[in-house]
């Protein structure tokens, strides 16, 4: 019993101190923060570019599709005349539907490799300059940070994709003859990359301490044995998210709490990583 309340109070220990002294570095770094919290903009506003460009695509692709299944008749006296006359159910120009569907599916690979790059830049930098507000770091040291977090994201980053192209790869005579078979691969595929983002978080606030060669084996007893200090940390940062995102989809209408929401959102991120980093530096000690 005694050992349990200990264990407690350890655990509140190492996310209160994590969370003082997080909000303290980013006080005391003023420009390194406003840097990172200006460079979370601009990842956020060219991946909606990149998203409302291809959004557009696929969306006008999907479009096509409803619009000529719209037209068609598909009644069952419609349907039982076409077999008669061995058209096809589907009308005269049936291929539209799989020239669109062609589109929406290689559309979403190009946006999903947009994406996957974006990602392992940005997160490459913004990961390795979180490590500044905890110390002093030379050039040197940064540019090995910054290779590690490199290589950790084209690591987890490319299994999630890779699996994720490979859900892509179907059909859509596929897609309609065994729609239940792909929805129980998404869900292995959801899971798999939950636990993929889990340990990858802690890989990346591993990176200023520990080698690349020992960051897997560092990662796997934090993330397996200490999880209950890692956990309290993951909630607390998707509360520092979910909360503003609620507000600002609840109070879309007004431009003062949107505004502030976004704000909110934006320093989720740069604070996340803060939080991260330290509550990790603190077990890995």
């Amino acid at each position: 019993m005694e050992k349990s309340a200990a264990g407690l109070e350890m655990q509140k220990n190492i996310i209160l101190n994590s969370l003082r002294e997080s909000l303290a570095s980013a006080w005391k770094n003023k420009m390194l923060f406003i840097f990172l919290f200006l460079l979370q903009l601009i990842f956020f506003s060219v991946f909606s570019v990149v998203n409302y460009y291809y959004q557009s695509k696929i969306i006008q692709s999907s479009n096509e599709i409803f619009d000529y299944l719209s037209r068609q008749k598909l009644d069952e006296l419609s349907v039982a005349d076409n077999l008669l006359q061995q058209k096809n159910i589907m009308g005269e120009d049936y291929m539209l539907i799989s020239r669109n569907f062609n589109d929406i599916t290689r559309n979403f690979r190009v946006y999903m490799a947009y994406v996957f790059v974006l990602l392992v830049i940005f997160s490459s930098v913004s990961w390795t300059l979180t490590n500044k507000f905890f110390g002093s770091i030379n050039i040197k040291k940064l540019s090995r940070i910054l290779s590690r977090n490199f290589i950790v994201l084209l690591f987890y980053l490319g299994i999630i994709f890779l699996f994720f192209f490979s859900l892509l790869n179907i059909s859509i005579m596929q897609l309609t003859a065994d729609t239940s078979k792909l929805f129980t691969k998404y869900i292995v595929f959801l899971g798999a990359s939950i636990i993929l983002a889990y340990f990858m978080f802690i890989s990346l606030s591993l990176a200023n301490r520990a080698e690349l060669r020992n960051i897997a084996q560092k990662t796997l007893i934090i993330g397996i044995k200490k999880a209950h200090y890692v956990l309290p940390a993951y909630v607390i940062n998707i509360l520092l998210f979910a909360v503003p995102a609620f507000l600002s989809y609840r109070f879309i209408e007004s431009p003062f709490i949107l505004f502030s929401s976004l704000i909110l959102i934006v320093f989720s991120f740069v604070f996340g990583r803060m939080l991260m980093v330290r509550v990790i530096d603190k077990l890995e000690n």
